[in-house]
């Protein structure tokens, strides 16, 4: 009984509902659509006001056909000033699954133009129904 439940619990763990998103030549973009959600910051300006900020946290893969690997981002976007961070994140080889790198460090806020696939990315996060 008790590895029943540690294999149910195992496959939820590890579920994504993965959806396309974007492809720029052999590189595909896809986010997991039940892991998105919301949140809210304030920052203070340089005039002493306090401003805030609608922030959207989802994870993000990147599969790069050609070098057969991976990217999975835990992610978080900031539409309005255009920049997103990475939170935390793992590549692994595509083909077999296997983990071969992995990392908990954020990075800093980076910026994203509008015609980056980041913004396409971002684009298709607000498309979804806000459940959470």
């Amino acid at each position: 009984m008790f590895l029943g439940v540690w294999l149910l619990a195992a496959t939820t763990v590890f579920a994504e509902n993965m959806q396309f998103v974007d492809a720029v030549g052999p590189t595909g973009y896809y986010v997991d659509v039940d892991s998105i959600s919301y949140s809210t910051t304030t920052e203070m300006q340089p005039n002493n006001a306090k401003k805030t900020y609608d922030l959207v946290q989802a994870q993000v893969a990147v599969i790069k056909a050609r070098t057969n690997r991976r990217y999975i981002y835990q992610m978080q976007f900031n539409k309005e000033k255009m920049v997103y961070r990475i939170l935390s994140s793992k590549v692994q080889v595509y083909d077999s699954k296997q983990f071969v790198e992995q990392t908990e460090e954020a990075t800093p806020e980076l910026p994203f133009v509008a015609s980056s696939p980041m913004q396409t990315v971002v684009d298709f996060i607000y498309e979804q129904p806000r459940n959470k």
